[in-house]
């Protein structure tokens, strides 16, 4: 059994008076035992790690708060992350830059929308917070969905649709068809093959290069090295792909794939390995790149077009296209967005523009 932290007003858990006041704010915090491998409990507040005033989320002085230098988009959702790690527990960083989190670590991530994201703090709409749970054997992944009223997140393994309007970060008006993932759902993302051939639940965002060295520091212990770091994304959206230069271009579209792309296509991705095509970072082969690699299913995002990349001619790519389109069948991710990210298929475009051309024939 693991302590987790309970977040209370001075009545014990299960109080009814607690139970049926949900605008109590809580004042103590409180240790309690959960199991990590079994289910969480029916509402988020039980974990005791975040709560929600409104306004915006406050975590537990053991929890921390943490950003990616790259995101992972999602219908331009803001997303809040933090981790705990059982007190005395450290995460060791493996030789591919993963990290191996201790038995009962807790993450977790949030998404949040802003009314117009150009006050990205004004009238936030608090949607779910997705839970993971390091147990024993494997890691598991639920689904809470926020009440309407920002009282509590209730455990909600079958998902939801939600139609958000909203004013994106450039001015115009938007409309997504918002996926709250039904708990099988996750795998669809997360699932990576390990060592042994095994599909296993992992975790997409912390990881050495995605992290800043101070995070990482605290996560694993130890000085981080951090020489290699993932690009900033927060430059890219202020300055626009045009400021890039084209060195920066390739290793911000590198980046930008391998947040987005590579935990299904990599060589332990479920989909890489069933399609070989390979978007991780490090990745140095062309062919499996997709530099004019016919894919073994493209979906409609092969309609008229036959290759994965055709270096020089990004309209001609599969790639550019099926990051670009919004069209359910074409578009990539299949799930996890429902709009267009205009700057990431912009600099997807960038990059492959300004490959050396090949007709690929």
């Amino acid at each position: 059994m693991i302590a987790f932290l309970l977040a209370c007003s001075g009545d014990e858990p299960g109080d009814s008076q607690a139970a049926e006041d949900t605008s109590v704010v809580p004042e103590v915090w409180a240790l309690v035992e959960i199991d990590p491998d079994a289910q969480p409990p029916p509402l988020l507040s039980e974990l005791g790690l975040t709560r929600w005033d409104g306004s915006a989320l406050s975590y537990h002085d053991e929890a921390l708060a943490y950003e990616l230098n790259t995101p992972l988009f999602s219908d331009f959702a803001l997303k809040e992350r933090a981790v705990w790690m059982p007190e005395g527990r450290s995460a060791t960083v493996n030789s591919d830059g993963t990290l191996d989190f201790p038995v009962g670590t807790v993450i977790l991530k949030s998404f949040l929308f802003p009314a117009d994201f150009r006050a990205p703090q004004d009238d936030l709409a608090l949607i779910e917070t997705r839970v993971m749970l390091r147990g024993s054997a494997e890691w598991t992944a639920w689904p809470y969905l926020w009440r309407a009223d920002g009282s509590d997140a209730e455990l909600h393994v079958s998902g939801d649709v939600q139609t958000i309007d909203f004013i994106d970060p450039h001015g115009a008006s938007r409309t997504a068809q918002y996926l709250v993932p039904q708990r099988n759902q996750c795998v669809d993302c997360h699932d990576q093959y390990d060592a042994t051939g095994e599909r296993v639940l992992m975790p997409i965002g912390p990881n050495a290069r995605a992290l800043s060295s101070a995070v990482l520091t605290f996560l694993t212990g130890t000085a981080a090295a951090g020489a290699d770091v993932q690009v900033d994304w927060t430059a890219i959206e202020s300055g626009g792909v045009d400021s890039l230069s084209p060195a920066e271009v390739e290793t911000a579209a590198r980046d930008y794939l391998d947040i987005n792309c590579a935990h299904c296509h990599s060589p332990k991705g479920v989909e890489g390995v069933t399609s070989q095509f390979f978007l991780n970072h490090d990745n140095t082969d062309a062919f499996n790149l997709g530099i004019c690699k016919r894919p073994g299913s493209a979906g409609e995002g092969g309609v008229d077009r036959e290759f994965d990349i055709v270096p020089g001619d990004p309209k001609a790519s599969i790639l550019w296209y099926r990051t670009a389109t919004e069209d359910i069948g074409a578009m990539m991710p299949d799930i996890g967005r429902s709009l267009t990210h205009d700057t990431g298929a912009e600099l997807i475009w960038r990059w492959i523009a300004e490959m050396e051309p090949d007709d690929c024939q």
